[in-house]
């Protein structure tokens, strides 16, 4: 999409095909909405200066007086008015539904939001997430960075589709499910509690329909998709406080603390990138858990103020 098919849009010269593609594409584009509305007020502009011509004389003396003893600036403001009030109905049900709202989480805080159709969605630390404030008539699309718990309304005619970012996107009608997507993890998870879930690979397409109890996992560097059968409640403890562990790659458990405790690890031994932890942290203090690392793993630390480090038993 560009500035021509936006220009095509304003003066009405795309099918209609064409003009619900670029619709669609301006709901999800903000700033591309406020060109849209300064092209479309400047479109009705052109349109009143060329119709003054075919205007009795009075008509043009009252404009004339008008634009003298108001301004350029209150002008503007008409145009801008006049571009709201001549689009169909349509587009004016569309820009409504325009609106979109950004919801963010700093770490260690979380967040429950309730969307327009009922949908609540239980946000992670350090997580980002935009919604429109009213969803549009064919589909509930939403945007996810990092990860959330969401509990779908069920809706059959109106899909729910949860976009990542990082390679994956979720299409449900109405059920439960979890979703973690760091841009600094190596793997992108969606985690199905009840319902059911299509996730779809970004890159190839590829497809996958997951049962109640089941994990996707969408391996990044080796554009892989791998199903398995979990324990949903390891995936969404979190809500609850608690990490819980199963053969976890060290790595990951790193990140994890990193996300919810204000501390910087840094590994002083190599070794220890490949370990993987079994362990449950359950509302657990940094140093709580930094000591259980020492008593059930071959890993100690050192901490000094935020600064940790993390180095093998020798």
């Amino acid at each position: 999409m560009n500035n021509k098919d936006i220009n095509a849009l304003v003066e009405g010269r795309l099918s209609d095909e064409k003009k619900a593609e670029v619709v669609k594409w301006l709901l999800k584009n903000p700033k591309q909405q406020q060109r849209y509305h300064v092209l479309k007020a400047r479109h009705v502009a052109k349109l009143l200066k060329e119709g003054e011509g075919k205007n009795k004389l009075d008509t043009k003396r009252k404009f004339a007086d008008w634009y003298k003893y108001v301004g350029y600036a209150a002008c503007v403001l008409l145009m801008v008015a006049l571009a709201y009030t001549l689009v169909s109905p349509n587009e004016q049900l569309e820009e409504k539904y325009s609106q979109t709202i950004l919801a963010s989480t700093s770490i260690g805080e979380n967040k429950t939001i309730t969307l327009s159709d009922g949908t609540k969605v239980t946000l992670n630390a350090n997580t980002t997430f935009s919604y429109p404030e009213k969803f549009s008539e064919e589909s509930r699309d939403v945007s996810l960075q990092g990860e959330a718990f969401f509990d779908v309304a069920h809706n059959p005619e109106k899909p729910f589709k949860v976009a990542t970012g990082n390679g994956m996107n979720i299409q449900v009608l109405g059920t439960v499910f979890n979703v973690k997507s760091y841009p600094e993890d190596q793997n992108v998870e969606t985690t199905l509690v009840s319902g059911k879930v299509k996730v779809v690979e970004e890159q190839n397409q590829k497809t996958v329909v997951l049962a109640p109890s089941q994990r996707a996992t969408y391996v990044k560097d080796a554009d892989k998709l791998i199903v398995d059968n979990v324990q949903t409640t390891k995936f969404t403890a979190w809500r609850e406080g608690k990490l819980i562990y199963d053969e976890t790659p060290i790595r990951q458990v790193i990140s994890d603390l990193k996300r919810k405790y204000k501390v910087d690890i840094s590994v002083e031994s190599p070794g220890i990138m490949d370990y993987k932890y079994t362990g449950e942290f359950d509302n657990l203090g940094i140093e709580q858990i930094l000591d259980l690392f020492e008593v059930s793993s071959p890993i100690l630390y050192k901490m000094h103020n935020n600064q940790i480090t993390l180095f093998m038993k020798q």
